[in-house]
């Protein structure tokens, strides 16, 4: 293959839309129970990582757009080992991660690096930032799960697809035959959506691409506006990250059976109580107060034979967090994930990154605008393994990741499910959230509430 190749339409919006206070890198952070020495990161990395080519180019702007340029890949660039300051390690983690979610990559090299903190807790801690032009979060995740192993010797054959044990695992799944199908026979736009999004290279000029656009602009303009809330203004540039405690998996699928729910609703109605309870805190109004959120879904079929790349779309779920008594909140809830279950059946996802990037400047600007005015949030499912994963021969004890944020949005959410617990992460700019610790450490709080008895929880609330 040529050491020349140029950035696909759908890779270079992520380019074109990056800005100062919002840098479309995919973060993730991997806490290892035993120390992981540099020179097996190294080595994991040739054998695994470096194959795929991608992660060996570096991007090149030119008067047209830009291209991918291979070459030699030095790994002392990419794995930088760091060390925390005394004190709080979990603090000081994560004050590392919010600093380096706010540091563009290095242009120069490949759009990937590595940061790996030798002491953590006994053991030690790996913080992965790569741009979303080289792929979509949805793909990336699974690529950099993709260097563990089942066991700290054997190597594991690749990692099988989530079992169905969850609806928003279904979110990463590959579209059917049968749903492709529905999609085409469902109407011309949608079989034209479908097929710039699977044939990109069918996209040559603004005016084609420009239509569809507008037809997805006027889908997001039909939304009535998200709530004004705390998480509405212009970002800085500063960021901050904070993660749960892990989350007993048996405790939530208890909660959920009591309910007659699903562990998601219970999640994401937990949320709901944290959010509404720091909105409380901060002396805001919470009545009749909805949280828009944007959930990513994979919209690619089945037979591709494309690891990486951007195929994402967006689907809306709004978090009753203005609603107090957390039964309440966990009923509507329900009632809300069975509706975007639906809509998802339905395939009505919205494609506006898919199409953006083939339009001028202006029109960019004009729906990222849009899009922070019609949500607040980003909000990601991350399913992991059900049993633990080992990295170079250490055992992964926690995982988080999050999804970049773009235009004016400012909260990035994540529910990462891995060996047996659940982890709520919070990736914020410090413009709408100074401290998102404040929020995330709620989160037991807020399950011991669905546990307890119903009139006593009616009380309380």
């Amino acid at each position: 293959m040529s050491t020349l190749e140029r950035l696909g339409s759908l890779d270079m919006t992520w380019l074109q839309i990056e800005q100062n206070t919002n840098l479309m890198q995919v973060v993730g952070v991997l806490v290892l129970e035993t120390p992981l020495e540099a020179a097996a990161l190294a080595k994991c990395l040739k054998t695994r990582l470096l194959p795929m080519e991608r992660f060996g180019q570096h991007v090149l702007r030119d008067t047209v757009g830009a291209i991918w340029e291979s070459g030699e890949v030095d790994l002392s660039a990419h794995i930088v080992t760091v060390s925390l300051p005394p004190g709080d390690e979990k603090s000081a983690l994560e004050a590392l991660i919010g600093e380096l979610a706010a540091t563009p990559l290095d242009p120069d090299r490949p759009l990937w690096q590595l940061h790996l903190v030798s002491h953590y807790h006994g053991g030690s801690a790996l913080i992965a930032r790569v741009h979303q032009c080289i792929a979509d979060s949805i793909a990336l995740i699974r690529v950099l799960q993709s260097l563990t192993d089942a066991s700290p010797i054997a190597e594991s054959p690749p990692l099988p697809s989530p079992a169905d044990t969850n609806f928003f695992d279904q979110l990463y799944a590959p579209l059917t035959h049968a749903v492709t199908d529905g999609i085409k026979l469902s109407g011309a736009f949608w079989a034209k959506y479908l097929s710039l999004l699977l044939y990109p290279q069918q996209v040559f000029d603004y005016a084609r691409a420009s239509t569809a656009l507008a037809l997805e602009i006027g889908k997001l303009a039909g939304w009535r506006d998200d709530s004004h809330t705390f998480l509405k203004g212009h970002p800085q540039g500063v960021k901050h990250v904070s993660w749960s405690v892990p989350l007993a998996e048996s405790t939530v699928d208890a909660i959920a059976r009591h309910h007659e729910t699903t562990t998601s609703a219970v999640l994401l109605a937990s949320l709901g109580g944290a959010l509404h309870d720091y909105l409380t805190r901060q002396g805001a109004p919470t009545a009749g107060i909805e949280l828009r959120t944007l959930m990513p879904v994979n919209l690619r079929s089945e037979d591709t034979q494309e690891i990486l790349g951007n195929r994402c779309g967006l689907m809306p779920l709004e978090l009753p967090v203005g609603i107090e008594n957390p039964r309440e909140r966990l009923e509507e809830t329900h009632r809300r994930v069975q509706a975007f279950r639906e809509a998802y059946d339905a395939q009505r996802a919205l494609g506006l990154f898919s199409l953006i990037g083939q339009t001028p400047r202006a029109v960019q600007l004009q729906a990222l605008k849009l899009l922070a005015t019609k949500s607040s949030a980003l909000l990601c499912h991350v399913p992991g393994s059900h049993e633990p994963r080992y990295l170079s021969g250490a055992k992964i004890v926690e995982q988080m990741f999050w999804s970049p944020t773009s235009g004016d949005l400012g909260l990035a959410v994540s529910i990462v499910s891995y060996a047996g617990h659940h982890q709520i992460g919070l990736l914020v700019d410090a413009a709408m959230v100074p401290n998102p610790s404040t929020i995330t450490g709620q989160m037991e709080a807020q399950l011991a509430l669905l546990q307890q008895p119903a009139q006593k929880r009616k009380v309380l609330a």
